[in-house]
């Protein structure tokens, strides 16, 4: 471009020099503005709006580049946490579920063991008292003939009807009559009856008496 102004600046001296009148020497200028204008590059201008509107696309890309970086920190640094609390959740569920198993298998072992426990002494009790029972069935005989043989009669019409009588009641005459603590007008027939019995024989017969 600056060759071209100095060929137009000499072309303008030189028709100056000449003595060329005044409207050549403008036109000359005119064509030279024109070429001038022609070869300059256009540059385009952007407004403060333009410029502006840049500079935010600009900011907003980089914010939203800085908050995916940061996101992608976060998450790589809360992976190991979130892992290792998910693996202590884990374990201690396993820890309390088997603590809860061995509770109710302890427990369990437990209860059958009491019930068996008290399902023997039933059975014992009961086999005891069986045997007392049968015990003192034999050796009611000999009071059946005067107190009959479910003990349902007075015995000689003058002593109380036992039927039925508890265990407590029976046993606690029966020492009586045999200790002379007790009695009545039959005092005297049971002294000599019960004078031979011992106490597993009175609790025998007092265990009878009470199924009677």
């Amino acid at each position: 471009m600056k060759k071209i102004l100095l060929s137009s600046i000499v072309a303008i001296a030189l028709l100056t020099g000449c003595g060329e009148d005044k409207k050549a020497e403008s036109k000359v200028v005119a064509e030279v503005k024109q070429e001038v204008v022609k070869q300059e590059p256009k540059v385009e201008e952007k407004t403060a709006e333009s410029n502006l509107v840049d500079q935010v696309k600009e900011s907003t890309s980089n914010v939203a580049s800085k908050i995916a970086e940061e996101s992608k920190k976060i998450a790589d640094a809360a992976t190991p946490v979130v892992k290792n609390v998910s693996e202590k959740v884990s374990t201690t569920t396993q820890e309390l579920t088997k603590e809860v198993q061995e509770a109710a298998t302890s427990t369990k072992e437990k209860v059958t063991q009491t019930v068996n426990n008290v399902a023997a002494k039933v059975e014992e009790a009961t086999a005891s008292e069986d045997d007392l029972v049968a015990k003192g069935q034999g050796l009611f005989m000999k009071c059946a003939a005067c107190h009959g043989a479910n003990g349902q009669n007075p015995a000689l019409g003058k002593s109380q009807v036992i039927k039925g009588w508890e265990v407590s009641k029976t046993t606690d005459a029966l020492n009586g009559y045999k200790n002379d603590t007790y009695g009545g007008a039959m005092k005297g027939v049971m002294k000599s009856q019960v004078a031979s019995l011992s106490d597993d024989d009175i609790k025998a017969l007092a265990t009878f008496i009470s199924t009677l």
